[in-house]
C-alpha cells in the first residue's frame, strides 16, 4: 500500500507552513498527486489543578468562530516540544507546572497535513509570567473534567486536540491519582 514519491514541488511557503505537491506512484504503477500542508508540529497542554482543567477561548479564523480549547501552540524552529509546552502554558494561561507527563502524540489531519501534536499533562501549577502573543486574543477559564466531557458531548467543544486530550485525561486520571 505504500506510495513512492517521484517528484516534489513547493508552490507556496508562508510564515508557519509550506504547501508541498508530491507526484506519487503506487505499487500497481498508478500515478497521482498528493497535496500536503507541511507544519512544524505543535503541543497541547492539559493544565490540571486536581479538580479543573485550564481552557482558552479564542477566535479561529478558518472555523469562523470562537473555539474552546486547551492551551496549545506551534513549535518554533529547533525548539523541543516540552519547551514549547512550558512557553505556551505561561503565555496562554499564565501558569507554570512543576510536574509534566508526556501524553500521546497524534497527527491532527493526516489526509493532507503532517502536523504532529504532542500532548502533555501539566500538574502542580503555579502562577507564571508569560508574554502573550500579540496576534492572539485569548480568554482563559477553568472547567471541571465532568463539565469538559459534557461540553464535548453537547458540541461546545469541537476542537479535535481538545476532544482527544479530554478523553485521554478521563481515561488516565484514575491512574495518575493512584501514582
Amino acid at each position: 500500500m505504500e506510495e513512492r514519491t517521484r517528484r516534489s514541488t513547493h508552490p507556496w511557503t508562508g510564515r508557519r507552513i509550506r504547501i508541498r505537491v508530491d507526484e506519487v506512484e503506487r505499487a500497481d504503477g498508478h500515478r497521482t498527486t498528493r497535496e500536503i500542508v507541511e507544519h512544524p508540529g505543535a503541543v497541547g497542554i492539559l493544565a490540571w489543578d486536581g479538580t479543573r482543567v485550564a481552557m482558552v477561548r479564542q477566535w479561529r479564523h478558518p472555523a469562523g468562530q470562537n473555539l474552546l480549547e486547551i492551551p496549545a501552540g506551534t513549535l518554533e524552529q529547533d525548539e523541543p516540544p516540552a519547551e514549547t509546552a512550558r512557553r505556551e502554558l505561561a503565555e496562554e494561561v499564565g501558569l507554570a507546572a512543576a510536574t509534566w507527563l508526556d501524553g500521546p502524540r497524534f497527527y491532527t489531519a493526516p489526509g493532507f497535513c503532517d502536523e504532529l501534536m504532542h500532548l502533555y499533562l501539566a500538574t502542580d501549577l503555579t502562577a507564571a509570567d508569560g508574554e502573550s502573543d500579540p496576534d492572539e486574543m485569548l480568554e482563559a477559564s477553568w472547567m471541571t473534567l465532568d463539565d469538559a466531557i459534557a461540553a464535548v458531548d453537547d458540541g461546545r467543544i469541537i476542537d479535535a486536540k481538545t476532544i482527544a486530550a479530554i478523553g485521554w485525561l478521563a481515561r488516565r486520571l484514575p491512574i495518575a491519582l493512584a501514582e
